[in-house]
């Protein structure tokens, strides 16, 4: 073996150390830039304002639940004929206070169950809104017209019974059909 080959070798491989201990220590030794100091309390603020508001506000299940459901029953061919419902809440407006104007508002309501046969929990997501609502969201924006899909539930005015009955009578009415995995208007929860 050549003295000189193992020279250089070493000498490399000290060089792409030390390189490499640099490059390291230069990745370590940079700090993050703060926002100034206005903007961090601000936003501070507003993130103890929002975790306070979110404990104050109720979902469904923190109510009992308002309507009378089937019993979750199992059929010979092993499908059962509705899901677990296990909370329901509105994007926006407050389950228990309700909206600013009950007979004027638009908002998403979510419903999560999960089916029995797998234990997957899904989201099933709508628009609930008043005719009230809808000129209003229309007229915020200045709209010539509203598109909603094809998950909309229009009520005269706010009433959670009414709106929970809706829907989970389509849910269930949709439940036998396909698979809740299927379904458009369910979308699985991510763990």
């Amino acid at each position: 073996m050549d003295p000189i080959k193992v020279v250089i070798f070493v000498a490399a491989f000290l060089l792409l150390l030390l390189l490499g201990h640099k490059l390291s220590a230069m990745g370590e030794s940079r700090t993050p830039m703060l926002p100034p100091e206005g903007v961090y309390t601000e936003t501070t603020e507003a993130i103890e304002e929002e975790t306070s508001r979110s404990k104050a506000v109720l979902v469904g299940s923190d109510l009992p639940f308002p309507i009378n459901l089937p019993e979750i029953e199992q059929d010979a061919d092993g499908r059962y004929n509705r899901p677990e419902f296990l909370n329901y809440y509105f994007g926006k407006i407050n389950l228990q206070s309700g909206p600013e104007n009950p007979d004027a508002f638009c908002d998403e309501f979510f419903l999560q169950a999960r089916d029995p046969e797998n234990q997957h929990i899904f989201t099933y997501r709508y628009t609930v809104a008043t005719p009230g609502g809808l000129q209003q969201a229309m007229d915020l924006e200045h709209l010539p017209s509203l598109y909603l899909g094809t998950q909309v539930v229009i009520v005269p005015r706010w009433d959670v019974r009414l709106i929970l009955e809706t829907v989970i009578n389509q849910i269930l009415e949709l439940y036998g059909e396909k698979d809740p995995g299927e379904k458009e208007i369910a979308l699985p929860d991510e763990d």
